[in-house]
């Protein structure tokens, strides 16, 4: 498994099957049958708790200074909603500009380059870093953005960086030269104590329930993660001042933007006035939880991962055997 997809999880994306006008709650039986494939997805309303549309959302949002759509990373749904509601929003404005956690900052220069037409697709995958599933889940965002000439932020910082601050703290970006701290949030320690509770408990989840791990080595995780949030959370904001009367899409694991936390409670930190709205996935088979989003989208759980305990334990520590080779090189 790949470092960057560590914490990730799925989502799919499909179409809308709801009845126009329709403001009711359906039965399990009735969701069953509308999400009844892996890329079909169902789209609620969370403060009514109530079925929507498509059209009806995106009329919605059409005050929303930016919208966060979390996604599943390797969930077809989500991909697939994304790329409907990228449209849709497109047809009601079309000054839109593109915000995403696949991309880092020091690879702006390499998509740039790839929207003005300069190099190809493999020259984009192979010297802009893109992610394994680039081809699958993401070209259809970019090339919709380089048929329109819209802006693709590239929000993240480098995997390099985020390595190096698990391992070595906050304090090691401060060594850093000129260039590459600006690949990097000023502030990767400013978060709240809601994002860093859920933190806690994802992370025990991925077996790291080591009773002897300090609790340095704890904190310097979180911060980890915090340079991926803040990061994100700082570049929407920049690229809100370069286009302030555009609208941005930013796309990112829900991880980072369920609940309004994370890259959103970044983001409000920085610039309250904005008016944010935040999508969030819902496997079909999950309790209902209406806080996740201001938009829900249900869709089809993923398989089971590992059905005996020593498969998941091997995998994990192979996987974690593999992060531990990679060196904190910049």
């Amino acid at each position: 498994m790949n470092f960057r997809n560590t914490i990730k999880c799925l989502t799919i994306i499909a179409s809308i099957l709801s009845t126009q006008g329709c403001s009711t709650i359906p039965t399990s039986a009735e969701t069953n049958a509308q999400i009844a494939t892996m890329q079909d997805y169902q789209l609620y309303n969370a403060t009514n708790q109530s079925v929507t549309s498509l059209n009806k959302l995106r009329n919605d949002l059409a005050d929303s200074d930016v919208i966060f759509i979390g996604e599943y990373h390797s969930h077809s749904a989500s991909h697939r909603l994304q790329t409907q509601l990228l449209n849709a929003l497109f047809q009601q404005n079309n000054k839109l500009v593109l915000s995403m956690e696949q991309f880092t900052r020091d690879k702006q220069d390499v998509l740039d380059q790839y929207l003005r037409n300069e190099i190809g697709e493999q020259t984009l995958i192979k010297d802009g870093d893109a992610w394994d599933n680039y081809p699958s889940d993401y070209r259809q965002l970019v090339e919709f953005a380089k048929e329109h000439s819209l802006p693709v932020i590239g929000a993240n910082t480098p995997i390099s960086i985020v390595r190096c601050v698990a391992r070595k703290g906050p304090e090691f970006i401060n060594a850093l030269d000129s260039e590459k701290q600006n690949w990097v949030a000023a502030d990767i320690t400013s978060s709240s104590p809601e994002y860093q509770n859920k933190f806690t408990k994802a992370m025990s989840h991925h077996g790291g329930s080591n009773k002897k791990e300090t609790k340095i080595t704890l904190s310097n995780s979180f911060y980890a993660q915090l340079a991926r949030d803040n990061t994100m959370a700082d570049s929407i904001y920049k690229a809100h001042l370069t286009s302030p009367d555009s609208q941005i899409v930013h796309f990112n694991g829900a991880f980072h933007s369920n609940y309004h936390l994370g890259t959103v409670d970044a983001l409000k930190r920085i610039a309250p006035e904005l008016k944010i709205a935040v999508i969030s996935p819902q496997f079909s088979n999950e309790k209902d939880d209406w806080n996740k989003g201001d938009y829900i989208y249900k869709i089809k759980s993923l398989p089971t991962r590992y059905i005996k305990k020593e498969n998941r334990d091997k995998a994990i520590k192979e996987m974690m055997s593999a992060k531990n080779k990679k060196s904190c090189v910049l």
